[in-house]
C-alpha cells in the first residue's frame, strides 16, 4: 500500500481526481460547502455509496444541502451526543481502493487556504487498512438521515438565524418530531410581510393604540436604568395592573394599560408591584435593556422572579412574568396569557396546557428566533416601530377574548 502526506490544496486535487477515477464513493465529513470539488462530486452522484454530512453548529452550507435533496445515498448525520467530526473520503473500483483521511472538511477552507494535514492511501481493497475504513463508515449507518425538501428548507431557515449569533450546537432535524414540528410550525415559518399583515389587522384591539401604548412604556424604561426607579403608577401600568381611576389621577389615562395581557386577576403580583417590591425590580433588571438577550439572562430572571414570591402563598405564574418581559423587551418576548395561549400554542405546535414559565424559552422563544419574520432586517418607514416590538405584538395576532380574563 502506498501512503503520502497531503495538505489542504493537495487534498482538493486528490479528491477531485479520485471522484472521477473510481466507481464507488463513500464520504463521512463534519461539514461541507459548495466548492469546485463539490461540483465534481455532485456531477458524479450515481457513484454515491454513502455521502454523510454533519450539520452541527449549522456549519454546512445550506446551498450544499439543497443540492443533495432526494439524491440517493446522500444524508445528514442525526443529532446525537458529541459533535459529528470525521473526515473520511473513500473510493473503490473492483479490487483497488484509495482513501484520503485527515483534518480537511469538505469546505472552502478545508480544501483551500486552511493549514490541514492528512494521508492519501492507495492499494488493494482487501488490505486490512481499507477494511477498517469500511467498518468505520459502516459504523455511521445508524446516523444517516435522508435529505428531503422539508429538511433542506428548515435547515436553511435555522442556518440563516444562526449566522449572526453564536451557533447552536445543532439544527433541529425531522427525527426529533416534537421540536421539529415547533421549528416548522406556522409561526416559525411565517414571512415578515405576512406578519405585518396579520399584526395590523389586530382584530380585537386597535393597532395604532397598541403601538401608542408600547411607545409610552418604552419611554418609561428609557428614562431610568432600573425598574425600581419608576413611579408606582408607571410600574403598575407596565405590569398591566393599573386601574382606570388611578391612571386618570396620575395623568396616565388615554391608554389601555391592560392590553398585551391584563394582570388584574394576579392578586399577589399586583400587590408586589404596588409595594414597589425590590426583588421584582431586581429580576427585571437582569434582562438587558439593549442588545442580545440570552437564555442565561432569562434563567436569571426566572430565578429572581420566582424568589420574589417566596414569602407569598401564591407562586409566580407565566402570564405576569412574561408581561414584564414583553414590556421591557418587546423585540424578544411576548406575554403569554389566557387570551392568546390557544392561538400561540396552535401556531407553535405545542399543547396549550403544557406551557409554563420553565419551558417558555424552549416552547416560544427558540422557535420564533429562527423565523423569517423575526430575522428579517429592520425596515425603514411605517413598519420600523412594529419591527422593534414584533414579538410582543404577537398578541395582536393571536389574542382572542376569554371570559376568564387574560392572566
Amino acid at each position: 500500500m502506498q501512503i503520502s502526506l497531503v495538505d489542504a490544496l493537495s487534498t482538493a486535487r486528490q479528491i477531485s481526481a479520485l471522484i472521477r477515477k473510481h466507481d464507488s464513493i463513500s464520504i463521512a465529513v463534519a461539514w461541507g460547502g459548495i466548492t469546485p470539488v463539490a461540483e465534481i462530486l455532485l456531477a458524479n452522484s450515481e457513484k454515491f455509496e454513502s455521502i454523510l454530512l454533519g450539520v452541527d453548529f449549522s456549519a454546512t452550507e445550506a446551498d450544499f444541502i439543497d443540492r443533495l435533496v432526494d439524491v440517493p445515498n446522500a444524508y445528514v448525520a442525526k443529532n446525537r451526543p458529541g459533535c459529528f467530526h470525521p473526515k473520511i473520503f473513500y473510493f473503490e473500483s473492483g479490487a483497488k481502493a484509495e482513501a484520503v483521511i485527515g483534518s480537511s472538511n469538505f469546505t472552502k477552507g478545508g480544501l483551500g487556504n486552511n493549514f490541514e494535514a492528512g494521508v492519501h492511501a492507495k492499494g488493494a481493497a482487501d488490505h486490512p487498512f481499507f477494511a477498517q475504513v469500511r467498518e468505520q463508515l459502516k459504523a455511521y449507518a445508524n446516523l444517516r438521515l435522508p435529505i428531503t425538501q422539508d429538511l433542506a428548507r428548515s435547515y436553511r431557515r435555522q442556518a440563516r438565524a444562526a449566522a449572526s449569533k453564536p451557533r447552536p450546537m445543532h439544527p433541529i432535524l425531522p427525527d426529533e418530531r416534537k421540536t421539529w414540528n415547533r421549528v416548522n410550525s406556522a409561526l416559525a415559518t411565517m414571512e415578515w410581510s405576512k406578519f405585518v399583515e396579520l399584526a395590523r389587522i389586530d382584530r380585537f384591539h386597535d393597532f395604532t393604540k397598541r403601538m401608542k401604548l408600547m411607545r409610552a412604556i418604552q419611554a418609561i424604561f428609557s428614562r431610568t436604568p432600573s425598574f425600581a426607579k419608576v413611579t408606582v403608577a408607571e410600574a403598575k401600568g407596565i405590569a398591566g395592573v393599573l386601574g382606570r381611576s388611578e391612571a386618570e389621577e396620575e395623568g396616565l389615562d388615554g391608554l389601555d394599560w391592560g392590553w398585551f395581557g391584563s394582570m388584574g386577576g394576579a392578586g399577589t403580583f399586583a400587590e408586589l408591584i404596588g409595594l414597589e417590591d425590590g426583588a421584582l425590580a431586581a429580576a427585571l433588571d437582569a434582562i438587558p435593556r439593549r442588545g442580545d438577550v440570552t437564555e442565561a439572562d432569562f434563567d436569571d430572571y426566572v430565578a429572581a422572579f420566582t424568589a420574589a414570591f417566596s414569602n407569598s402563598s401564591r407562586t409566580a405564574r407565566l402570564a405576569p412574568a412574561t408581561r414584564l418581559l414583553a414590556m421591557k423587551r418587546p423585540d424578544f418576548f411576548v406575554c403569554v396569557n389566557g387570551g392568546n395561549t390557544p392561538g400561540l400554542a396552535e401556531a407553535l405546535s405545542f399543547a396549550p396546557t403544557t406551557i409554563k414559565l420553565e419551558n417558555y424559552w424552549g416552547r416560544v422563544i427558540e422557535p420564533i428566533r429562527q423565523a423569517p419574520w423575526y430575522t428579517s432586517s429592520r425596515p425603514t418607514g411605517r413598519n420600523m416601530e412594529l419591527w422593534d416590538a414584533r414579538v410582543a405584538m404577537l398578541d395582536a395576532i393571536y389574542y382572542r377574548p376569554t371570559t376568564k380574563g387574560d392572566s
